[in-house]
């Protein structure tokens, strides 16, 4: 619903982009990837188009729209790295890599990952990084990448979600957004299910665009019962005492609507997927409540379970065809380290 300029309730997860990125001389820029997508990129921060690069595009992006902000960018290498490598890197443990082309925000993780560390190059690590206005100011940083530059169908949700973590409230009637910390007091277990199939979510977003602009009388009666939703789980993650049964009442609501009048789910005309067979088996085998993740049309989706419930979810998930990743709400957002090499 951001896109359409709604209030969303983003849950940032505990799955990341992983870049190791460092000056170069003069004005070139390196960029490393692994496959199966595109591996390599250079251009000339004097002269480059910033919708080439294939995948890395996005990369490409975000140099220009912190370039039109002022920013004094200097030539750089900048390489994507799997989980375990940072691990090496960092002594962190537990790393998990963030699936990408699967609704999961990866194209956001990698806009705002990419921002931050630009950002540092171009000025040293300092206490900035700390402060909450710096996080939303990368988060918008990528979203004008993505939206304005590459001008994809997005909103603001992922970028945010990315940038600052936890458990948002967004008012997206704005730029920049307007987002709020719930915090809820309790956990959230949640259970990643991925279809397995890739998705082209530009495509997807323009379809819905197009409907949204037709004001297609059964997309805006359930973009209207979601925007209800929105305000019910607010209210919900902001009590006391939230209830978890409640929460996953309110993403079952979701789903429906999501499948029925949105019709990005797995009948999805454009896109027709698995996502429908994942749900299913995740609510019978015990989740609290489950629903496709970003735009639908393929990916992932996620459920929300009891603790004790996750085992039959997650071999509920395989049986029914997909892989299932055990997660939680990530504390921290876009996360700025130096190494030594």
């Amino acid at each position: 619903m951001d896109w359409c300029r709604k209030a969303v309730i983003p849950v940032a997860i505990d799955m990341r982009t992983f870049i190791l990125a460092e000056n170069a001389k003069g004005n070139f820029v390196e960029v490393e990837s692994y496959s199966p997508f595109t591996e390599h990129d250079h251009f000339d921060l004097t002269n480059f188009n910033p919708k080439d690069g294939n995948d890395l595009r996005y990369v490409r992006a975000v140099f220009r729209a912190m370039i039109d902000r002022g920013y004094r960018l200097p030539g750089s290498r900048i390489k994507f790295i799997k989980a375990y490598e940072a691990s090496k890197l960092t002594g962190e443990r537990d790393l998990v890599d963030l699936p990408v082309k699967r609704g999961l925000s990866s194209s956001a993780a990698i806009s705002v990952a990419t921002a931050g560390a630009l950002h540092v190059l171009a000025n040293g690590f300092g206490e900035e990084l700390k402060e909450i206005d710096f996080l939303k100011r990368m988060a918008d940083i990528a979203y004008t990448a993505e939206r304005k530059i590459l001008q994809v169908n997005c909103g603001q949700m992922d970028q945010y979600a990315s940038g600052l973590g936890n458990v948002l409230y967004m008012d997206c009637s704005t730029e920049p957004a307007r987002p709020t910390f719930l915090r809820p007091r309790i956990d959230l277990p949640l259970v990643i299910g991925d279809t397995g199939q890739t998705k082209d979510t530009p495509i997807i977003l323009a379809w819905l665009g197009n409907r949204f602009t037709d004001r297609e009388a059964q997309f805006i009666e359930g973009m209207n019962e979601i925007v209800k939703i929105v305000e019910e789980a607010k209210k919900e993650l902001s009590r006391e005492d939230p209830s978890l049964e409640k929460i996953g009442e309110l993403m079952n609501l979701n789903q429906h609507y999501l499948k029925n009048y949105l019709k990005i789910s797995g009948d999805c005309p454009v896109s027709p997927s698995k996502l429908d067979d994942l749900i299913e088996a995740s609510v019978n085998a015990g989740a609290l409540g489950a629903k496709l993740s970003g735009s639908g049309g393929g990916g992932a989706m996620v459920a929300l379970c009891k603790p004790e419930d996750i085992p039959r979810v997650v071999e509920a998930i395989r049986k029914a065809g997909g892989d299932a990743f055990v997660t939680g709400v990530a504390k921290e957002g876009l996360s700025l380290k130096a190494i030594t090499r």
